[in-house]
């Protein structure tokens, strides 16, 4: 029996890949390289808990459409500030981003209320629904593993909530990969071709919130399936020290905010 060889994701112990992953890598492979080659847990900036946070008085107004929105903001509030106890500065943040996250989630919650009631996720685990299919790219195939916001069977509806300061005019890069792989992976999950909408909460007072829907995923997977080929490349050619040695690092991407002590670790200033 001849043993089929290992691809570079195999080789560096890597089983699956994710929307975020591969976005991460085409965006800050220095980053991707600290994260999934050394284990590296870079910390948590205000922009992603405030995400997290409205998306918690949300998951709350939606499974229990009964609760009280104001309700709905403390629950939001109550998040950001226990997981925001070690971060620096937290009394002006809270204190600035609660009318943020008010607004956001009475927002979201008055728009997507409409359509019904989510199916509840799986109990335990993160409170969404795992989603998978394997990524075909030439000499090897890997697993993606997704995760989804909200699943409303009734409306074949998947539903991606995302908070920003800035509205997109277009799908980016980054939401468009994702929104074409839920697209498809629903389809393997469920056995229907549901529609994939993504609901962005915004910032701005005028018109805080808009909607986009993914109509047409074969560029956003074929781009997708490019940089899995390439990094498949890159890890089949190189151990984790040479990578960490060729790919040029840039200190100023936001995921570095923060993260002095994996700086030190992995990129110290010359002697």
């Amino acid at each position: 029996m001849i043993n089929k060889p290992k691809s570079g994701f195999q080789k560096h112990g890597l089983e699956h890949v994710s929307p975020s992953s591969v976005n991460k890598a085409r965006n800050a492979l220095d980053a991707w390289i600290a994260s999934y080659l050394y284990k590296c847990r870079f910390p948590t900036g205000w922009a992603p808990l405030q995400g997290s946070s409205v998306e918690k008085g949300v998951d709350q107004g939606l499974y229990y459409p009964d609760t009280d929105s104001k309700k709905c903001v403390q629950l939001a509030m109550d998040h950001m500030r226990n997981k925001s106890k070690m971060m620096k500065n937290q009394y002006d943040e809270l204190e600035k981003r609660e009318k943020i996250v008010t607004q956001m989630v009475e927002t979201a919650l008055e728009q997507i209320r409409p359509l019904g009631i989510p199916e509840q996720p799986p109990r335990g685990g993160r409170n969404q629904h795992k989603v998978e299919i394997p990524v075909f790219c030439e000499n090897f195939t890997i697993n993606c593993i997704g995760y989804l916001d909200y699943w409303f069977p009734k409306k074949n509806l998947c539903l991606d909530l995302k908070t920003t300061a800035k509205a997109p005019t277009d799908w980016s890069l980054d939401h468009g990969i994702q929104a074409a792989v839920y697209k498809k992976a629903v389809h393997r999950k469920w056995k229907t071709k549901a529609d994939v909408k993504f609901f962005y909460a915004l910032t701005r007072k005028k018109d805080p919130y808009l909607w986009l829907e993914m109509d047409n995923p074969d560029f956003y997977i074929a781009s997708f399936k490019r940089t899995i080929r390439n990094l498949e490349r890159l890890l089949t050619a190189h151990n984790r020290e040479e990578l960490l040695g060729m790919i040029p690092h840039n200190p100023d991407s936001y995921y570095w905010n923060d993260a002095d002590a994996i700086r030190a670790e992995l990129y110290p200033d010359p002697a």
